[in-house]
């Protein structure tokens, strides 16, 4: 019986780990309140350099991916695979490839390969080198100050970037499309757009916010957790860009079966009524 004692330690470890992501989150945006007397002219300060380090610069690896992703996408819907070459199932496909399931995946590792190991390395380094206690000092709450900026831009951050990646990938595969099969911009686009339904929109929008929202928890969780030892920092690295990774591929899975069993749920109540 010690494999179901393994898989329940290890089930309780989880509960408790995602317990403590959701109360460092409610306590960084707790002191948005409660903290307001220091004014709020250097929180968005922070917030703006964390959407310029996390999203701007950025801009680049994303397009790349959404300019390929569309065309993979638009490619296999007319060539590989025949039965979705009309422009409503093309434009299905396309909705549900590159808008609902890949865009915010794929936005979301970049933004953790870039900036979830930097924030975790950056607080870890301040932890060690004792800045943080100054803060507390100084009387500045450290999650108001270091913590809520970073969740808060990295989450428009990552909202923004979700948005870029459709936009690139859907022109550029109305760009492939015309070179296969010359279909009109109008066909095209009105497909998309009449193919878009709110489930897409719905999934669109909980994978963006639920996934930035635990990703950069995670990762300031991660560094403001190092002690005082200078080899915490790598481990805390390690371990925050991990369970970035598993929390984001985790709350994807989980909306895209509530939106589904929504979906059903709908329709069945629909057809009762």
């Amino acid at each position: 019986m010690s494999w179901i004692d393994a898989i329940g330690a290890k089930l309780v470890g989880l509960i408790r780990y995602l317990w403590f992501l959701l109360a460092f989150l409610y306590l960084s945006f707790k002191m948005l309140w409660t903290g307001r007397r220091f004014g709020q002219r250097d929180f968005a300060r922070q917030v703006l350099m964390q959407v310029y380090f996390t999203a701007w610069q950025a801009l680049g690896p994303v397009a790349v991916l959404a300019l390929a992703v569309g065309v993979f996408a638009i490619v296999e819907g007319v060539t590989g695979l025949g039965a979705l070459s009309g422009a409503e199932n093309l434009g299905r496909m396309v909705t549900v490839v590159v808008l609902r399931e890949v865009a915010p995946l794929l936005t979301g590792i970049v933004v953790i390969v870039r900036s979830i190991t930097a924030i975790a390395a950056e607080l870890g380094l301040m932890r060690v080198q004792r800045e943080i206690e100054a803060l507390e000092v100084m009387g500045i709450p450290p999650m108001r100050q270091l913590v809520a900026p970073r969740v808060v831009g990295g989450l428009i951050s990552l909202f923004g970037l979700s948005v870029v990646f459709s936009a690139i990938a859907l022109l550029g595969g109305f760009v492939i499309a015309q070179l296969l099969v010359n279909l009109p911009a109008n066909v095209f686009f009105g497909s998309v757009l009449s193919a878009t339904r709110p489930a897409d929109v719905l999934a669109f929008l909980g994978k963006t916010v639920f996934g930035g929202l635990g990703i950069f928890a995670t990762a300031c969780y991660h560094g403001m957790d190092v002690g005082s030892s200078p080899s915490e920092v790598p481990v805390a690295v390690s371990k925050a860009s991990l369970n970035a990774l598993i929390l984001l591929v985790g709350v994807h899975g989980v909306v895209t079966v509530a939106v589904l069993i929504w979906v059903d749920a709908a329709s069945m109540l629909g057809g009762l009524l």
